[in-house]
């Protein structure tokens, strides 16, 4: 299966499709330090800048389009500033949704912050989710944790799986039957929703403290949350400085939180912090490939 990449940031959606099997072929992402990490990564692979001077024309045929659309005016650490779809970067989704129009990939993958459930009081939502619905797409959506995925953060993200024409983006969000629930009472194991993930994060040997919390009472609010060593650490942000990690007995670094290998500085910092987790890409993704051979068999013969 082949795959266009929008918003492609420093790849992380793109190395979670490539690892379940498929190629991509084309990239988009207009800050200079991600076209740098894609080059290196991708060197032969299409890579244009901004989305709005893409046409159409540009585009390879693809089986899948993936893209995590800007999401600063969507995102609850805006409260109060927040555009919505309105803005002009989260609403890049527009142009996102015009080349799906114009390409028909049969299947679109779209991540984002958990605000956009509720921007605009859920018209936002709403926008996305008829776009694609009246573009012929059958649609699902599904919230899902980093750390339930192998990674030791908390990062909570907003997936959108589309089909054309199917109902197999619910398939791919959804397995039959019930997923375990992590015990809440339990502060180091934990039940993965992704099959083949370990079952029980190790013996906590870190302390993980939130910047804004440093100082400040655990009931300071939402930026004010002291510190945690119970396997886990906060969400990484873009700011740069979300966290302060240290160790007790054993080396820890910031940079296997997302999955990616690069050694960390201030800007590969704040990439990551606007990236994604590649192992719940890559669960998804291979979802994808399972439902595309089951819904789309035609393309296989």
């Amino acid at each position: 299966m082949k795959v266009a990449s929008f918003f492609s940031g420093i790849g992380g959606i793109d190395l979670g499709f490539e690892r379940a099997g498929m190629e991509v072929n084309f990239q988009c992402e207009i800050l200079s330090f991600g076209q740098q990490i894609l080059k290196k990564h991708w060197p032969k692979v299409q890579l244009t800048q901004d989305i709005t001077k893409v046409k159409s024309e540009d585009i390879p045929d693809v089986d899948v389009f993936v893209g995590g659309f800007p999401c600063q005016d969507l995102s609850l650490a805006n409260q109060g500033k927040r555009k919505g779809l309105e803005g002009a970067r989260s609403g890049l989704f527009y142009k996102y949704a015009e080349f799906i129009e114009e390409k028909r990939p049969r299947w679109v993958f779209i991540e984002n912050v958990p605000g956009l459930l509720n921007s605009a009081q859920g018209g936002d939502f709403k926008i996305v989710l008829s776009t694609l619905d009246e573009l012929g797409y059958g649609v699902a959506w599904r919230v899902l944790d980093a750390k339930f995925f192998g990674t030791p953060q908390r990062r909570r993200r907003t997936y959108i799986v589309a089909s054309l024409g199917t109902i197999g983006a619910a398939e791919v969000l959804f397995e039959c039957g019930t997923n375990p629930v992590a015990d809440s009472k339990s502060k180091r194991s934990r039940n993965f929703i992704a099959s083949g993930n370990d079952e029980s994060l190790p013996e906590s040997n870190i302390f993980s403290i939130q910047h804004a919390g440093i100082g400040r009472r655990a009931s300071a609010g939402p930026q004010g949350k002291g510190y945690r060593n119970d396997g886990e650490t906060y969400t990484l942000d873009s700011r740069g400085s979300s966290d302060a990690v240290c160790k007790t007995d054993a080396p820890f670094r910031v940079r296997t939180a997302s999955g990616f290998s690069q050694k960390l500085d201030s800007s590969r910092f704040r990439a990551i912090g606007n990236a994604v987790c590649v192992p719940v890409v890559e669960w998804i993704a291979s979802r994808i490939v399972e439902m595309d051979k089951k819904y789309y068999p035609e393309q296989y013969e």
